[in-house]
């Protein structure tokens, strides 16, 4: 009716010259804060890259026949289980809220680690680190299913301030392990593992224990700061809506004043204001003609399943904006899409998870000097988490497809020089970091890029899904290699040639979304 309020814009919503909607900056910045606090343990899988040497030492003492080849099952079954609980934990978000959920990951992730002071065996440690995975799993996208409802803009930048935890949690408990346990930097032997009877492998259990206590205490205090927006806070409206005839069907349909007193509308604003106005591909109603100065859109439907699950809108030349149904997990898993994106994934991002897992196990019999490793690792795990900060602004810059596109040619090239040049401390340190930096922009893009193209509702369960197949396939191609003899120069080379796939894959799905675009929520 006239001179009624529709509603609030939603949090995070650019508002030219008013004030914040929800919460102050300094209390978005809390729980942003909170997010990337969390991330500091959920990115700890990566870490068996550094400590491996001692761990398999370790369990040498009790089964002579362990190698690194065999301990890649430990890596690998830390990885299955996030991937088995992101679908899970995105639904227990949505039931239990963000910090619930956050304070079960935490509490599964500092538990496993403890129990792996208690293990004698391979398969003992697997149980125990399977449990830390369906931990990081379970408290993964809580954080950042939360930020995304403080900022509405930016998901990408967003999404990069918060994963960049997970690589600087790495960074900063591989240091605290390798100076646990291996103060004196002594030598590995010629199959990259120390004595049984050497103080290095007598400490593997008390340092597990004081990773559990690190882990706890990171994960508590970033738990308790995630919040969310509060209703309250809001004081800026969206401007009267006003009645105009509709001459489709003959009654009063809702229009917008042309100005909206600096508010930039949202997707879910328009929705909400009756967007079933829409009759035909190019018949569009009056409410989105007077926002949008008169220009009305070109709908392109996209149909799945049989089923109109989608409308893009083009709204002249200066501005374009979408307008999505948004896709449940069911209907996502229907969209061509959808396994576009996971295969993408697969081939640019299973490099990441080779190199973290093998690096040192690769460079201890080149190299010999296991604190230079724990650096160069510890310093991959840090660029992985503050590269991602940078992807994001690259994102924001480029466009979120191209940038991911870029990244994946990179990464295998980086792979090859990495095989190449084992022996040069200098190019072996710049190329592992490398890697692990290209690595972190498949955390940081790929979440934006599934609520870009699925929607933001389901946003928590459709990652989950995506992920779990990532994750799956992934961890497969890596377990597989351990049950192999094969020299890592020449796995090495094998992934490789994986991750050209994999870019060959993103510059497809880059291709096929030129059209689909929204430049406020995300840049294409």
């Amino acid at each position: 009716m006239a001179g009624e309020t529709y509603g609030r814009p939603p949090a995070g919503t650019a508002v030219i010259g008013g004030s914040d909607d929800c919460l102050s900056q300094i209390e978005r910045g809390i729980v942003l804060f909170g997010g990337a606090l969390l991330h500091l343990i959920v990115g700890i899988k990566i870490l068996w890259g550094t400590i491996t040497p001692y761990v398999t030492s370790y369990l040498q003492m009790f089964d002579e026949t362990i190698t690194t080849h065999r301990t890649l099952h430990v890596y690998t079954v830390t990885f299955l289980g996030q991937a088995v609980t992101m679908y899970g934990g995105g639904l227990l978000e949505k039931r239990i809220g963000a910090r619930s959920t956050a304070l079960l990951g935490t509490f599964l992730i500092s538990a496993g680690t403890f129990l792996a002071s208690f293990c004698t065996s391979l398969s003992s440690v697997v149980v125990s680190q399977a449990i830390v995975g369906l931990g990081i799993g379970t408290a993964y996208s809580a954080p950042i299913i939360c930020c995304f409802r403080h900022f509405t803009n930016n998901k990408a930048l967003v999404t990069g301030i918060i994963t960049t935890g997970t690589g600087f949690g790495p960074f900063l408990f591989g240091l605290i392990a390798a100076a646990y346990v291996n103060p004196n930097n002594e030598p590995t032997n010629d199959a990259g593992l120390f004595p049984p009877d050497s103080d290095i492998v007598q400490r593997v259990p008390s340092m597990f224990v004081l990773l559990s206590v690190c882990y706890a205490t990171a994960g508590l205090i970033g738990s308790f700061l995630l919040s969310e927006p509060s209703e309250s806070d809001s004081t800026d409206k969206i401007p009267a809506a006003k009645t105009t005839p509709n001459s489709n069907r003959g009654e009063s349909a809702p229009m917008l004043a042309k100005k909206f007193a600096g508010i930039v509308p949202s997707s879910e604003d328009l929705e909400k204001i009756k967007l079933d106005n829409l009759e035909s591909n190019n018949d569009v109603s009056q409410l989105e003609k007077a926002s949008y100065g008169g220009t009305g859109p070109i709908t392109a439907k996209r149909t799945i399943g049989g089923s109109n699950i989608r409308r893009h809108q083009r709204y002249g030349s200066r501005t374009k904006f979408k307008v999505t149904y948004e896709l449940t997990t069911a209907e996502m898993m229907r969209d061509s899409l959808c396994w576009l994106v996971i295969s993408g994934a697969i081939g640019s991002g299973v490099l990441g998870f080779w190199t973290a897992a093998t690096f040192k196990s690769f460079g201890q019999p080149y190299l010999k000097d296991d604190h230079f490793l724990t650096a160069v690792g510890s310093i991959g795990c840090l660029c992985s988490g503050l590269s991602r900060t940078l992807w994001g602004s690259m994102a924001d810059c480029l466009g979120t497809f191209r940038t991911i596109e870029y990244v994946s040619y990179a990464s295998p090239i980086f792979m090859i020089l990495y095989t190449l040049l084992p022996e040069n401390k200098a190019a072996f340190g710049f190329l592992v970091s490398g890697q692990f930096a290209l690595w972190g922009a498949n955390y940081c893009l790929y979440p934006p890029i599934a609520a870009f193209l699925f929607g933001e509702k389901h946003m928590g369960t459709n990652y989950g899904f995506i992920f779990f197949i990532f994750g799956v396939s992934s961890t497969f191609l890596i377990d597989i290699c351990g049950y192999t003899s094969i020299k890592f120069e020449a796995l090495n080379l094998i992934f490789a040639g994986i991750g050209f796939v994999g870019a060959l894959l993103n510059s497809r799905l880059r291709y096929l979304t030129t059209d689909i675009r929204d430049e406020v929520i995300m840049k294409h």
